[in-house]
């Protein structure tokens, strides 16, 4: 009788981290593709996460699907640093390596679900230009630009993924969002995508509500 109820429980919790995590997924990997660079090595990464996340469910106060998501990058990240510590290697994100344009990659959001022929061709450019200005971030500047433009986190939640102060996740923000209006300048017109960068981070944030 004690086996089953253990069985029926560990079914159970399998079921309810499925439903409250799986459609976190693609978002995970999108980012685990920064970090390590390689597919293969993403998909490792996300694999790891996901097994060190289900290890830790009973136990996680998970109040909203955004806790749950922000919980989940918090735990690949630290996974990501650890694995580079093991390997006795920088903790920090290691620099992208410039790739072709994926469908898998948050930078595609920005374009027209039904663009005409002009405009798709524009938008290809702006799409290969803006993942060769991301590659020159330094790496956590990458990763905060990578969370809050493409990934839609709030400052707050940032800060607690990374590890860092608020005002450094402000700080390597601004760096990041000035460099690639620098070098995306030419794209700036509404229909190449440039809207990437027009979610505009306040001055100060308020730290009472969860979005800037």
């Amino acid at each position: 009788m004690g086996d089953l109820v253990r069985h029926l429980q560990q079914r159970w919790t399998r079921e309810r981290f499925a439903r409250q995590t799986e459609h976190f997924l693609p978002a995970l990997y999108r980012t685990a593709r920064r970090l390590t660079q390689e597919p293969a090595d993403a998909e490792d990464l996300v694999h790891e996460t996901y097994l060190k996340a289900y290890q830790a469910f009973e136990k996680a106060t998970l109040e909203s699907a955004d806790a749950c998501r922000a919980w989940l990058f918090r735990i690949m990240v630290n996974t990501y640093r650890d694995q580079y510590r093991r390997q006795q290697r920088s903790p920090e994100v290691q620099p992208l390596r410039v790739d072709r344009v994926t469908d898998d990659d948050g930078v595609n959001a920005v374009v027209s679900p039904a663009p005409g022929p002009d405009i798709l061709v524009g938008q290809q450019h702006f799409l290969a230009a803006a993942h060769a200005a991301m590659a020159t971030l330094s790496p956590e500047v990458r990763l905060v630009v990578t969370l809050f433009f493409l990934e839609d986190f709030a400052y707050k939640d940032i800060a607690d993924i990374v590890g860092c102060p608020l005002g450094t996740v402000m700080s390597r923000l601004a760096r990041g969002r000035h460099i690639l209006q620098h070098r995306l300048q030419e794209y700036r017109q509404p229909h190449d995508g440039a809207a990437v960068l027009q979610r505009q981070p306040p001055a100060m944030p308020c730290l009472g509500k969860g979005r800037p």
